[in-house]
């Protein structure tokens, strides 16, 4: 059975190979479908007038007592793209619809997961896993006319907080080089190394004072959004036959660190056990 071979332990073993069978083909395209919902009980906070509210398949998050509410909105889960190895190719995007909320309850924080399903396509060998990630996010719905500075530091009516103070969205993990590895027919070849990095355009790192106002470490990642518009992040995915050098990554955030490193270990011992 074609297979892939999930585990950061299996990278060192295929140093160790003989060299007796051959290496598997190289994978130059995949098939990538991610899933992401948010998942029902992380959300914060819960009763309460026009607390959030789920819908449209756990894509959908809204909340406060207004016309148009504010909301976070997931876009293209579930929905399969073709991935080249070593090109940067966007998955989901989701989108925050920023208006001002008179009364009731304001988003705080949520978990996003993302269900992965990888194939290769070409060679169209048919080769596929899965894995479960999981992103925390913290939001904060700020005031829009503060005395003073806004909670990112920054002056009102200048910049993103043109239309009154920006909302912080903040990403909780990191993801870069994750290994796994391919194995063409489940045995007559090498099994290959490849890595997978999580991104995100229009992410960066947020000021120290907007980090401590949503209640992130210094040095997080996220962005912020405007009063009365809409702000969309689009995630995207690289997979690469070597691990990725990253430079600082400007605009561009690292996605999913240790959870999605357990949840592909996770996997692995699934696959070992059954």
């Amino acid at each position: 059975m074609k297979t892939f071979n999930l585990a950061r332990t299996a990278i060192a073993a295929l140093a160790l190979c003989s060299g007796v069978a051959q290496a598997s083909p190289v994978v130059t395209s995949w098939t990538v479908t991610d899933t992401a919902t948010f998942v029902p009980g992380s959300i914060f906070p819960t009763g309460g007038g026009a607390n959030p509210v789920l819908s449209a398949g756990n894509t959908q998050l809204h909340w406060g007592n207004a016309n148009p509410q504010s909301g976070l909105i997931i876009s293209n889960s579930g929905v399969p793209v073709t991935v080249p190895t070593g090109s940067l190719t966007s998955t989901v995007s989701i989108t925050h619809q920023n208006f001002p909320i008179p009364s009731g309850n304001s988003l705080t924080s949520a978990d996003i997961l993302a269900s992965l399903s990888l194939t290769s396509l070409t060679p169209s060998v048919g080769a596929t896993d899965t894995a479960a990630i999981t992103f925390g996010i913290k939001f904060l719905e700020t005031t829009n006319e503060p005395g003073g500075l806004c909670a990112d530091g920054g002056t009102n009516h200048v910049g993103v907080n043109i239309n009154g103070c920006a909302d912080i969205f903040v990403i909780s993990q990191n993801a870069l080089n994750f290994p796994f590895l391919y194995d063409s027919d489940g045995g007559s070849f090498d099994p290959q190394p490849y890595f997978a990095s999580f991104f995100a355009d229009g992410f960066g790192t947020l000021s120290s004072a907007a980090c401590t106002a949503a209640g992130a470490s210094s040095g997080c990642r996220g962005f912020e959004t405007a009063e009365n518009a809409t702000t969309t992040a689009n995630f995207k995915i690289l997979i690469t036959s070597t691990p990725f050098q990253v430079p600082e990554p400007g605009s561009m955030a690292l996605m999913g660190g240790a959870l999605a490193a357990l949840a592909w270990a996770g996997r692995r011992r699934k696959l070992l056990e059954g």
